[in-house]
């Protein structure tokens, strides 16, 4: 399942509309819209503030990983990536985060594939 997927189930679950959604988080509809159309994705704010709205958490949205599966401990590789994305500008981490899920999302469909 992919973040898209994640975000349409929750909506449902919650049985609410994108609509409300997107009028709760200060989004036009026709911007929710390219979201649920796979077209870009939320920023992190607004991706924080959908997860709150919806009963759920960002990181389950994003990665499909329940919070509690995040609690293990870090590996030094994810230390180091945490600590490079904490010095960058509100806008390199906001880029970082939408380049990281669209190469996750297209390794997942490879993955899928074979």
């Amino acid at each position: 399942m992919d973040f898209w997927t994640r975000l349409r189930s929750a909506i449902k679950q919650q049985n609410t509309t994108q609509e409300w959604v997107a009028g709760k988080i200060g989004v036009p509809l026709s911007t929710f819209r390219k979201w649920m159309h796979r077209k870009t994705y939320p920023n992190l704010r607004e991706g924080i503030e959908i997860a709150k709205l919806l009963d759920t958490s960002a990181e389950y949205l994003i990665t499909g990983i329940e919070p509690k599966d995040l609690n293990k401990e870090l590996n030094e590789k994810e230390i180091k990536l945490i600590n490079a994305y904490r010095i960058l500008t509100p806008m390199e981490q906001e880029n970082a985060v939408v380049a990281i899920l669209a190469w996750a999302e297209k390794r997942k469909r490879w993955i899928h594939s074979q």
